[in-house]
């Protein structure tokens, strides 16, 4: 099929925002899991998110005016992160997505250089998706559990709103554990209103988590990130809450079940690149 590849721009956002919706969906209603994009509104949210920050380049795949998917690339730090990328269920198999795909290693490797390390979750359900991925290079890193946290019983008066004054602290905590930088990214999260929280002890930021599946969180304990991650539960709706832990964290994982957390499916870590896994509690987004 000869498609042609075009910048998004906001007008694009409805039409983008179905294809979101309806290509996760009804991968999650043939397999059972939860839905991550339930709704129209919420593919929009999504959408609208990446489309109008100044630190993602988009594109969009169209043939004769229609527009039939989509793919992202996040490049606010060093370590460039791949998504969303959805094309229309209606008309997949025809190697839009492969198309889609390509673009985002060649657009890394524009912006970063050969020696660019890019990365992403895949659904570990999708056999189509890592069959693809890892045919144009991508790397099995780790695996993860998406994980619904159970909401903590009372207000944990050690957590806070994060502010921008907390960014050095986020910065430093993201450097040390994730073992690179989020700082940039986290900076836009934050001038995005997404919910943010922070735990202190001692007049010290020790932890830190920006919720949806678009934030990341690390802390200097194990027990530190994990409550947190349970106060952002009881502070956000559930959707917002839910946090991906690598099975590499073998023993915040552990933590995180005797916790009561839930684990809702099972995402696949891949890399073209430099990947160094986390050194500490650290829980990464959706896209790195």
């Amino acid at each position: 099929m000869p498609i042609q590849l075009i910048p998004t721009r906001p007008e694009h956002t409805d039409d983008l925002a179905s294809i979101c919706h309806l290509a996760f969906n009804t991968l999650h209603e043939r397999h059972n899991v939860p839905p991550d994009v339930p709704t129209h509104d919420v593919g929009r949210l999504i959408i609208g998110g990446v489309i109008n920050r100044p630190d993602y380049t988009g594109i969009a795949a169209i043939d004769n005016g229609r527009i039939l998917g989509s793919n992202f690339l996040l490049h606010a730090d060093e370590v460039c992160g791949v998504g969303p990328i959805t094309v229309d269920p209606t008309i997949q198999s025809k190697g839009i997505g492969r198309t889609l795909m390509q673009w985002a290693i060649d657009e890394a490797r524009r912006r970063r250089g050969d020696d660019f390390s890019l990365r992403l979750f895949q659904e570990a359900i999708n056999t189509t998706s890592l069959s693809l991925y890892a045919s144009l290079g991508f790397e099995w890193r780790d695996t993860a559990a998406l994980m619904h946290p159970r909401p903590a019983d009372i207000n944990d008066p050690a957590c806070r709103p994060a502010t921008p004054g907390d960014l050095p602290a986020i910065a430093a905590l993201s450097q040390r554990h994730h073992v690179i930088s989020r700082a940039n990214d986290a900076a836009a999260l934050l001038a995005m209103g997404l919910p943010a929280f922070v735990r202190v002890r001692d007049n010290r930021v020790v932890a830190y988590q920006i919720a949806t599946l678009f934030g990341h969180s690390a802390a200097e304990t194990n027990d530190d990130l994990l409550a947190l991650a349970a106060h952002t539960a009881r502070s956000v709706p559930p959707p917002m809450a839910v946090i991906i832990v690598p099975m590499s964290q073998g023993d915040l994982f552990r933590a995180a079940l005797a916790r009561g957390f839930r684990v809702a499916k099972v995402l696949n870590a891949m890399a073209i690149g430099p990947y160094a896994a986390a050194t500490g509690p650290a829980l990464p987004s959706i896209q790195c």
